[in-house]
């Protein structure tokens, strides 16, 4: 008799050998294996990435200034995730725009580092806040990633109608997204709530406009979508 596969939302959540897949995935060390339901600690690595910059950043302060420690606290956020948010949303930028410049190592590395220098201008913009801005944008960054892998389609140059992931469920999103949203809320109170509606509404547009423009999502706007809203949550708090 021939064994039924198991539905995908009966199936166990993958256990500490998931969070180390998430992690490689995140850290860009492994681009290969697809996104599954591994991804649902995608925001636990980002809340420990954050801590990581957090702690780094409290040891900074005093020291030099808040551009050179934000500088260097980003910089430490790009050896750990060897650039891969950074190169992914450059890369889409360039593919959006032109095309043909996205098989430029020059024109990609430019646009790396003026998407660096943003991010520390936003993040020295930071007057009060700066400690929930580097624990929670990276998390709630890749929360982003999960909601926008959910369901979407996969972009192919074939055309083809497939799905990006064909293992993550609505089970890994509300689970990720459950759990983002009340710790930032019990932690941050109206501000939580700020952010909480600032990157939803933001995770929806970015998720159209990857399919508007790309037919579906790739591992490169899937982590530029985690770039940018961690650079918007730099900003929203940057404004309160």
């Amino acid at each position: 008799m021939q064994e039924q596969e198991m539905p995908a939302t009966s199936r166990p959540l993958p256990g500490p050998a998931g969070f180390l897949v998430a992690a490689r995935q995140l850290t860009g060390w492994d681009d290969e294996s697809p996104v599954g339901t591994s991804a649902v600690y995608y925001p636990a690595v980002g809340l420990l990435l954050g801590a990581l910059m957090l702690c780094f950043d409290r040891l900074l302060l005093g020291r030099m200034t808040v551009v050179f420690a934000s500088l260097a606290v980003l910089a430490v956020q790009v050896v750990l995730t060897r650039g891969r948010p950074l190169r992914g949303l450059a890369r889409s930028l360039v593919r959006a725009v032109y095309p043909r410049a996205a098989a430029s190592v020059v024109v990609l590395g430019i646009s790396s580092a003026v998407l660096f220098g943003l991010g520390v201008w936003l993040l020295a913009a930071i007057d009060q806040g700066r400690s929930v801005a580097l624990l929670f944008a990276p998390m709630l960054g890749r929360c982003s990633m999960v909601v926008i892998a959910t369901g979407s389609r996969e972009a192919r140059e074939d055309g083809r109608q497939m799905k990006f992931s064909r293992e993550l469920t609505f089970r890994e999103f509300g689970i990720a997204s459950t759990v983002v949203f009340a710790v930032v809320f019990l932690t941050t109170n109206f501000l939580g709530l700020l952010l909480v509606l600032g990157t939803g509404f933001l995770t929806i547009a970015l998720r159209l406009l990857a399919h508007w423009s790309f037919g579906g999502v790739d591992r490169d706007s899937l982590h530029a979508a985690g770039e940018i809203v961690q650079l918007a949550v730099f900003g929203m708090i940057a404004l309160f």
